[in-house]
């Protein structure tokens, strides 16, 4: 009876490793590399996930890429991964994407916000 109990738990404990690394293997961090070119002197990963986000495209020099995105409420996010077509001043898109954070950050001001933009499409 005692090892019949013992090769039920065991079974639970491979089964939740299982489930743990399958879950873990999923989370995708990584950033896209033309992401790390635009801050190359920062190691980033993905933070919050932004779905349909309602934008706007500025033209803002001095920048890696040269754009930008404003939010509805006012904030620049980076556009370093913005596709091609989307690339026009005062353009009105949804983008979703990940915002990006790095342990340097707490230390610099960096603005616009690290954004990694892994869709857009016109409004």
């Amino acid at each position: 009876m005692e090892s019949q109990y013992k090769l039920k738990n065991m079974r639970y404990c491979l089964v939740l490793i299982l489930i743990s690394f399958v879950l873990v293997s999923c989370k995708k961090e990584e950033v896209a590399s033309v992401v790390s070119s635009c801050y190359p002197d920062l190691k980033l990963s993905r933070s919050h996930q932004a779905t349909e986000s309602s934008v706007l495209v500025r033209i803002s020099g001095g920048l890696y890429t040269g754009y930008q995105l404003i939010a509805s409420n006012g904030v620049a996010w980076s556009a370093c991964s913005l596709p091609d077509e989307f690339r026009k001043d005062s353009l009105k898109i949804y983008v979703s994407g990940y915002f990006l954070t790095s342990p340097e950050l707490d230390v610099k001001n960096i603005t616009p916000l690290p954004f990694e933009v892994t869709g857009a499409r016109l409004r």
